[in-house]
């Protein structure tokens, strides 16, 4: 782990909870990361979450980018956007995935997760610099029955052309517990990053005493040998989290490594929950995975750790 914070409390956007990182290299040089940020300088008072970025030059020290990347807006995200993933597109542009919710009408009160909130969904933005971004219409995933989210998209050979495979949670809705729950991921293609297909099968299964609650957040990346690893994020009924891995010849059939790469620590600053990992490679070498955590405190912030 790394010994300081790569995103703190400390800017009216989000200097009441910083959530769910996703990083990007940019062509020009350095690196930018898209967050979930809530903060008292939020447009919609009612908003539980919003997209927002951070530049950095050495994928240490960050800056935060002014204003809001993708907002709340009606019908599907008018509660919350978050979870972001961006890819680049064959442009120069880029296409971000994020899950979003919106409020049950004429619901009051915790709107966040039960009866009074609608099944998440997930949509897509495009942007030509990465700063500027515009919802593009309709869902790329959802049903009104289950709630999706925490999507992934990677870059695919699909009968002959490039496709997309996007990763991502199915939660019961309203979110119930337990191992025959059905909170899984699962996998959709694409063979132009808008209208998904989901694939048969269930990608990472709730299986472990770790995973009781939920599993999520998954991570894709390509290894050398052709190979994949997913990190994801596997949540108990008794610990807020841990980031665990699998590995996938593949795409479809995962095999996971029981024991979590992050875990929870006493002490730090994520003493209290480890969730949402993302990972990028570092251009002197090795790779770093951020990842959101809270502490006792109830300090919601983005770390990190390297691996050479």
């Amino acid at each position: 782990k790394d010994t300081q914070i790569a995103i703190d409390l400390d800017h009216p956007l989000d200097s009441e909870r910083i959530l769910t990182p996703n990083v990007i290299h940019i062509p020009s040089g350095g690196y930018r990361m898209y967050y979930t940020g809530l903060g008292p300088a939020r447009r919609d008072p009612d908003a539980l979450g919003y997209i927002v970025s951070a530049f950095s030059e050495d994928a240490v020290r960050w800056r935060k980018d002014p204003g809001v990347r993708v907002d709340l807006f009606t019908p599907h995200a008018s509660a919350r956007t978050v979870c972001p993933d961006v890819i680049p597109l064959g442009d120069g542009g880029y296409r971000m995935y994020f899950e979003a919710r919106s409020h049950a009408p004429g619901a009051t009160g915790d709107r966040s997760f039960g009866p009074a909130s609608q099944p998440t969904v997930i949509m897509s933005a495009v942007s030509s610099d990465g700063l500027d971004w515009v919802p593009e219409e309709g869902l790329r995933f959802g049903d009104g029955t289950w709630s999706y989210g925490t999507p992934r998209v990677i870059y695919i050979e699909q009968e002959g052309a490039i496709g997309y495979r996007m990763y991502f949670h199915r939660y019961t809705h309203p979110l119930t517990a337990g191992l025959d729950a059905g909170n899984h991921i699962i996998s959709a293609v694409s063979s132009d990053g808008l209208t998904f297909e989901e694939e048969s099968g269930v990608r990472i299964p709730q299986e472990t005493e770790r995973e009781t609650y939920s599993v999520y957040a998954p991570e894709v990346v390509r290894l050398g040998d052709g190979t994949y690893r997913m990190y994801y994020s596997g949540w108990s009924e008794t610990i807020r989290g841990g980031i665990f891995t699998a590995t996938s010849k593949d795409g479809l059939t995962w095999e996971k490594r029981r024991d979590p790469v992050i875990e929870l620590e006493a002490g730090r600053w994520d003493s209290s929950m480890v969730s949402e990992p993302c990972v990028i490679n570092l251009d002197e070498g090795g790779a770093r995975l951020f990842y959101e955590c809270e502490d006792d405190d109830e300090n919601y912030r983005i770390v990190s750790a390297t691996s050479v």
